[in-house]
């Protein structure tokens, strides 16, 4: 009887590893991609720890999942290598909001796994290709959505509501009709300051949300609050007198014409 038990106990020990590393990294996938975190936590030794920009023990790598969840991220093997000891994958990661937003290109990342008694006891990142392209299309087209978002909902976008309502906020913002989505995109990067070294009767042009701006006088540096308006890449001002006129350029540098001939260039 007892060799029945330890027969058995030593079976069941060995069906449990009968995975390939191969395997069990697919596994990793499938839990990911449907933010299985029960899953996951089956998978990842209790010292799991993720090597990246940061390094993250298995409760916060767990964690993060409400995250990847929100913003839709799917992660889609390219390559995958089974070594001796290790695993080596080249991965695609892709989100609802990449692809709504229409974000070019995809970050690629290069990932080695290791392992411990049939789990993953770490995952270190390689390397990560197209991040600093896939970071600046991000940004432009991320920060017209977050005007939209503080414009419609008064929401900032490190509020919590905005990371779980994200869905719903990228959707209605790219139904908006093109010019909508446009004009939003010239009051988000028009906000801020800036300065010119070379108009004479105004110093700085500080913008703050679709309406406001404040004119800080080139003479004696005094302030006074008007309105503005956007007309494609016209900015018109108004004073007590007549219209200011303004080209934008860029996202950081507007010119003057006028009595506000100048170059203006964003400072924050």
């Amino acid at each position: 009887m007892k060799r029945f038990v330890l027969f058995f106990v030593c079976a069941t020990l060995l069906s449990s590893c009968h995975q390939s590393k191969s395997d069990i990294v697919k596994d990793y996938f499938e839990a990911i991609n449907s933010y299985d975190t029960e899953k996951l936590n089956q998978l990842l030794t209790d010292n799991f720890m993720y090597c990246g920009n940061d390094t993250i023990n298995k409760t916060g790598f767990i964690s993060n999942m409400d995250y990847t969840k929100n913003i839709g991220q799917k992660i889609i093997i390219l390559k995958m290598q089974d070594l001796d000891n290790v695993v080596k994958t080249e991965e695609k990661i892709t989100t609802f909001v990449d692809s709504l937003l229409e974000v070019k290109p995809n970050i690629i990342r290069k990932r080695t796994y290791i392992f411990s008694d049939c789990k993953i006891k770490s995952i270190i990142l390689d390397t990560a290709l197209y991040y600093d392209e896939y970071v600046k299309a991000f940004n432009e087209k991320i920060v017209p959505l977050n005007f939209y978002v503080l414009n419609q909902y008064n929401i900032q976008n490190d509020d919590k509501a905005f990371v779980e309502n994200i869905k719903k906020y990228v959707t209605e913002y790219v139904s908006l009709p093109a010019s909508e989505r446009k004009k939003y995109s010239s009051y988000a990067y028009l906000q801020g300051t800036y300065e010119s070294d070379d108009c004479v009767f105004y110093k700085k042009l500080i913008f703050k949300g679709k309406r406001t701006v404040t004119i800080i006088d080139g003479l004696f540096g005094l302030p006074f609050a008007t309105s503005y308006e956007i007309d494609e890449n016209l900015i018109k001002i108004k004073t007590d007198k007549s219209d200011l006129l303004f080209e934008m350029q860029d996202g950081e540098t507007l010119i003057g014409e006028g009595f506000a001939k100048g170059t203006f260039k964003k400072t924050n």
